[in-house]
């Protein structure tokens, strides 16, 4: 009596089958009704590349019916972040990015490599442009890049970026210690702006994205030029390196063999007259290429991902470099000796150079600020004033010098000697800077008598007293508030001391004066001088033009 007998005659062992077909039918009706993601590399706007491959999501519905297909486009991170977290089933990307999604995430071999319509004609192969501003004349070869500024989408990108760097490094020019680089991001577009509005002199791109620009009506093809121009036999587009296979299409390790050959039999039978391929802008794909090419440019970069060095053992080292390991070490050693001997000879010198400038700095200091108040002297007011007076002629804008002179400041001298009268003039200098802006000068001519020059007022004589009065009147109000000193006694005791002291202050406005500075602070000082006889603690303004 054989199985089948068997199992007709046993109920369990018929359930059994009934239950094992059921769940078989069910798996793959849940694996038929979820949709296959086919992640794309945007190198343009995510918008344009999702319109162009988008008609693939068609092919392969119309070889599979009972399969839905979903084409996303992403940028390089976003792509790698989604294969990481196994959101995605098939791919196409650029060949570096392939090379390594392919080493981190177990991508198999490319089952179709694309063939795209470069300007009208067919290409499997693509490389990397190297272009500056058609003007720019120092820039004629690979080494002249050396120094030089260069616009890239990223260091990630092999037909934007690793490729060109490839050939630079073949040329002397290493990339990224021998020029600046500027990152511009996705999409390639933005490295041709970079280039043309003088962000950058050098921009990097892939083959056909300057010709793409072109045909959209985006770029003027006399504005740029191309270096180290290639000419591979039958190859229609601009290219500064060599050639390398074009994009992979590949499978995630997750993806069953059986869908993974029904994808592939759709791509190599898409037709290059199809309306979906004219859709797309391509040829169609071929067999898979060899992408060995692409790695070595990679491993000689030490780019992802093959960025880890080489390991060597000490042993290694030692026995193959060892007369070279000794001669550096006693050259080494001798180096060191006359490093620490010139370091100490250095810090000497330094050391004598030091005491001579905080000296200079000090003789400077005596030689231009009062040493009780810290503000400018006479000498250096002459200057400021002097450069405000060029500035005023400059701008046609007023400036105001202030003449002050403190009412009732010998009594305090008198009753509580000049060491209090010290404390008071230190404290008038401190409400006097707080009551100007930062490109104003206070001044102390010497005893109680202080300066004051306000530069750009207004540009009209009565705006620039009403300002210069606003400043005056603050100032003279700050002066009025009461002085609080605290004496300090032998013991080691304390007295504070109140002391009620105002000020007398004259101002002069000057504009297009071609006198001396002192004719000027002769004016204010005059004007000083008649507030005092009206009656003190006011204000009084220059009858006279400066």
């Amino acid at each position: 009596m054989n199985f089948h007998q068997n199992s007709r005659r046993d109920p369990v062992v018929r359930l059994a089958l009934l239950v094992l077909m059921t769940f078989i039918v069910f798996i793959a009706s849940a694996q038929a009704a979820q949709p296959v993601r086919i992640g794309v590399l945007a190198f343009r706007p995510k918008a344009i590349t999702l319109e162009q491959w988008q008609p693939l999501a068609g092919v392969f519905k119309q070889s599979m019916p009972g399969r839905e297909f979903v084409i996303e486009a992403f940028t390089l991170p976003e792509m790698e972040k989604a294969v990481a977290a196994n959101e995605l089933d098939f791919v196409l990307t650029n060949s570096g990015h392939y090379v390594l999604l392919s080493k981190r995430y177990g991508l198999t071999s490319p089952i179709a490599t694309l063939v795209v319509d470069e300007s009208g004609k067919l290409a499997r192969s693509f490389g990397g442009v190297i272009f500056t501003r058609a003007a720019v004349t120092n820039i004629d070869t690979l080494s002249s890049l050396r120094g030089k500024t260069i616009a890239i989408v990223n260091t990630d990108s092999l037909g934007a970026y690793q490729m060109q760097a490839y050939e630079l490094k073949r040329a002397g020019v290493r990339l990224p210690l021998d020029a600046k680089l500027v990152v511009t991001g996705l999409p390639q577009d933005n490295v041709v702006e970079a280039v043309l509005d003088g962000r950058a002199d050098v921009g990097f791109v892939r083959t056909g994205v300057l010709e793409a620009l072109v045909r959209e009506g985006k770029l003027d093809a006399s504005r740029l030029k191309v270096l180290n121009p290639q000419h591979p036999p039958g190859f229609p587009v601009q290219i500064s390196t060599h050639l390398y296979p074009e994009w992979p299409f590949a499978a995630l390790p997750h993806v069953d063999e059986h869908l993974a050959r029904h994808v592939a039999a759709s791509l190599f039978m898409l037709e290059a007259d199809s309306a979906a391929a004219k859709a797309m802008k391509i040829h169609g794909f071929v067999i898979p290429g060899d992408y060995a090419s692409v790695a070595e440019v990679l491993r000689e970069l030490r780019a992802p991902p093959f960025e880890q060095t080489p390991l060597f053992t000490l042993d290694d080292v030692i026995i193959q470099y060892r007369w070279q390991i000794l001669a550096s070490l006693f050259a080494g050693g001798l180096v060191m000796f006359l490093m620490l001997r010139l370091m100490w000879t250095k810090r000497k010198l330094h050391e004598e150079h030091r005491l001579v400038l905080r000296q200079q700095q000090q003789m400077r200091h005596m030689a231009f600020y009062d040493m009780l108040t810290l503000l400018p002297n006479r000498r250096l007011l002459h200057d400021r004033l002097g450069q405000a007076l060029a500035a005023s002629n400059r701008s046609k804008r007023y400036a105001a010098l202030m003449f002050l002179d403190l009412d009732n400041f010998k009594p305090l001298n008198d009753t509580h000697g000049h060491e209090v009268g010290d404390l008071l003039l230190i404290e008038v200098a401190r409400r006097l800077k707080a009551c100007v802006r930062e490109v104003d000068t206070v001044a102390r001519l010497g005893g109680d008598e202080f300066v004051v020059l306000l530069s750009e007022l207004g540009p009209r004589r009565e705006e620039s007293a009403v300002q210069a009065g606003i400043v005056a009147e603050k100032i003279r109000a700050a002066l009025s508030e009461p002085y609080r000193l605290t004496i300090a006694h032998e013991d080691k005791s304390g007295e504070t001391v109140e002391h009620h002291c105002s000020a007398s202050i004259g101002v002069t406005l000057f504009l297009d004066h071609d006198g001396r500075p002192e004719d000027i602070l002769k004016l204010a000082d005059a004007a000083m001088y008649r507030a005092k006889e009206l009656g003190r603690n006011r204000i009084h303004f220059s009858d006279e033009k400066a």
